[in-house]
Order: C-alpha cells, then structure tokens, then sequence
C-alpha cells in the first residue's frame, strides 16, 4: 500500500488526536504501579523500514574486502564492518555468513581452513585479529611513521593517531 503525502497527515492528525484523548492519572506515592502501558504509533512506518533496510544493504555492498595483504589493517576494518552490521541490525550469526563474502585472497584461504573452529561471530573476530594482527614493531613504527598531512586537520591526525595506538 502506497502512503501519500494526504494520507500520511491524515494519520499523523488520527495518531495525534488519539494520543491527545489518553488521560493520565497521576497516582498516589503508596500507590505507584510499575504495569506501564506503552502506545507504539499508527506510523511505525513501512517506509520508514523500507528506507532503513536500503541504507543498511547500500552500506554493506561498499565495505572494502579484506585479503589479509601486510598494507592492511585487520583491526581497522574489522572495526569498520562491526559498525556497519550494527547498524543494519544483523543477529551475530549472520554476521560470521555476511563476512565471509567480504573475504578474498590469503584471509578467504585462512578463513576456509579454520572454520570448522570458528563457531561464532566472538570467535571470528579474535581468530582474524590473532593471524593478521602486525607485531608490535610494526604498529610502533607505522605509530612514528604517521605524520600530519599539510591539508589534514587536527582532528583528524589526532583520531588516526589514537586509532593506531589501539
């Protein structure tokens, strides 16, 4: 069913006026009930969910696939798609299936010789950190290599340093 601009102000002006009619009671201190009754509005709109649900799927066809090459930084982007499944509301059991389309080169290869140990998205997430985490000398030399950009603001230098510290 299709909601036009008309019919969606007709409904907001019902849900309004439906809301506007409930009477509150306000009890007495000895007689303070915890049985709270919640009103969801008429507007839970499919729209809405329709729009959300585009925005999510939109946000994870663009995550950048992970190869596990030594340029890439394993925490970062697993932090990146953490977020954008998040947001797209996926259980943690489709998070370990979603991930493993975003894996290519020697990571897909790892990640086919593990699975049977893999066994959850907790599992994945401290399996992938432990086989392509850089050594410590590594980070620490990235952490004194990165210096800030003459276009870049500070901001942005402090955050890319902090990230590099975690």
């Amino acid at each position: 069913m299709v909601i036009t601009r008309s019919n969606y102000q007709q409904l907001f002006q019902q849900e309004a006026q439906r809301l506007s009619d409930i009477e509150i009671e306000s009890p007495q201190y000895s007689e303070i009930s915890f049985n709270h009754i919640v009103y969801r509005p008429l507007l839970s709109s499919i729209m809405e969910e329709q729009i959300l649900h585009t925005l999510a799927k939109e946000q994870i066809k663009r995550l950048v696939k992970f190869g596990g090459a030594h340029h890439e930084d394993v925490v970062k982007r697993l932090s990146d798609v953490e977020e954008v499944f998040t947001r797209a509301q996926l259980q943690p059991s489709n998070k370990l299936l979603a991930v493993q389309s975003y894996l290519i080169d020697s990571a897909e290869k790892w990640f086919r010789y593990n699975k049977s140990i893999i066994l959850d998205w907790s599992t994945f997430k401290i399996a992938i950190v432990k086989a392509y985490q850089p050594s410590l000398h590594e980070t620490l030399l990235r952490l004194e290599q990165r210096l800030q950009l003459c276009d870049e603001s500070v901001m942005d230098y402090y955050h890319d340093k902090i990230h590099l510290c975690l």
